[in-house]
């Protein structure tokens, strides 16, 4: 299991060199290359974010809780109403954090988000279904007795990756440029415009809203 976790985090550190290549997307919308200092469209200095920041340690706790909430919602879909919403459950599971706040309800009641470590802003339809697929899939798998010791086994060493791994991301977080973070986190990383109330990035000039330049 060491083992296995060491390789996982090795495959992880690589992964993370390859999103810093990537593009992202600028406040205005554009896209923009992670290395650009300046937006082509709107021309401003964007220190665009592509590493991810360290989690708060209470964080791990939160996020398991979290985890029990969203997979026990669909539960009566499974044992009632099983297979045929069985994609129901599967679509849940897939998109539960590509909510405009990018929050599923259990992040929602322990105060914790899904991000871009890109531009810090709600992951996305997209990057959820990516970074949810593994837990989607473990979660039908658990309805055959054949499948259980392999994704109990998955679970474990996910759980101990997010546990070693600085920044609590999951190898998903890493091929889909995610992170969880907690509210606090994420108001101090895109704080508030004192004119129109919007969150901006935090190495934004201009709010891309009203336009009102940060002081």
């Amino acid at each position: 299991m060491g083992l296995m976790i060491r390789d996982m985090l090795m495959n992880a550190r690589a992964a993370s060199r390859v999103i810093s290549r990537q593009e992202a997307l600028c406040e205005c919308g554009a896209t923009v290359s992670t290395s650009a200092r300046f937006c082509p469209r709107c021309g401003v200095a964007h220190l665009l974010r592509v590493t991810a920041v360290a989690t708060e340690s209470r964080a791990l706790a939160r996020r398991v809780l979290a985890e029990i909430v969203d997979r026990l919602l669909p539960l009566p879909f499974i044992a009632y109403l099983f297979p045929p919403w069985m994609f129901v459950v599967l679509a849940y599971h897939l998109i539960c954090d590509g909510s405009p706040s990018g929050r599923s309800p259990g992040k929602w009641i322990f105060r914790l988000r899904v991000v871009s470590i890109a531009s810090n802003a709600p992951c996305g339809v997209w990057r959820s279904i990516l970074r949810r697929a593994p837990s989607a899939v473990g979660q039908a798998a658990y309805c055959s007795w054949m499948f259980v010791p392999v994704i109990t086994a998955y679970e474990i060493a996910s759980l101990a990756f997010v546990w070693l791994n600085p920044s609590g991301r999951r190898f998903e977080d890493y091929l889909a440029g995610t992170q969880v973070i907690t509210e606090g986190q994420y108001q101090k990383l895109r704080p508030l415009c004192g004119e129109c109330g919007s969150r901006i990035a935090l190495a934004a000039q201009y709010c891309p809203h009203c336009g009102t330049r940060r002081k």
